[in-house]
């Protein structure tokens, strides 16, 4: 078993995919809608080869349910970073609203740093690195 890929449901597929694209680095490698009123976009990450489906579901859609905008249908995505404090800066400079202030911690002997933006769906991004010693 394992993890093939996840999938977001979208206020709007443009600003969803700048942000994905633009922003985090993930790639396009295919569009399509498999039922009337639905556009998916997946995206991949190079290094990791993890996929992102973007769902968008217009009202005519018989998936179609109206949009929350607490972001909780999926609690957060994780990226790993060369340097988390440079890509939240980046991320916050570009406008992403902050979830949560990045921070240092320690998990099992590791040093790391952790902060968490939202995307344009309300949905938290983090962006976490070890910090060398």
């Amino acid at each position: 078993m394992g993890l093939m890929y996840t999938s977001i449901r979208l206020k709007d597929m443009k600003e969803s995919v700048q942000f994905y694209t633009k922003y985090m680095g993930l790639k396009v490698t295919g569009k399509r809608s498999p039922i009337p009123y639905e556009e998916v976009v997946t995206l991949e990450d190079k290094s990791t080869k993890q996929r992102l489906n973007l769902m968008w579901y217009g009202k005519k859609c018989k998936a179609y349910t109206p949009w929350k905008q607490d972001g909780v249908e999926l609690d957060h995505l994780m990226f790993s970073v060369k340097n988390a404090k440079k890509a939240y800066a980046f991320l916050t400079k570009k406008g992403a609203p902050v979830a949560m202030e990045y921070r240092e911690f320690e998990r099992v002997g590791k040093k790391m740093v952790m902060g968490f933006v939202k995307d344009p769906n309300g949905i938290w991004v983090g962006v976490r690195s070890e910090i060398k010693a």
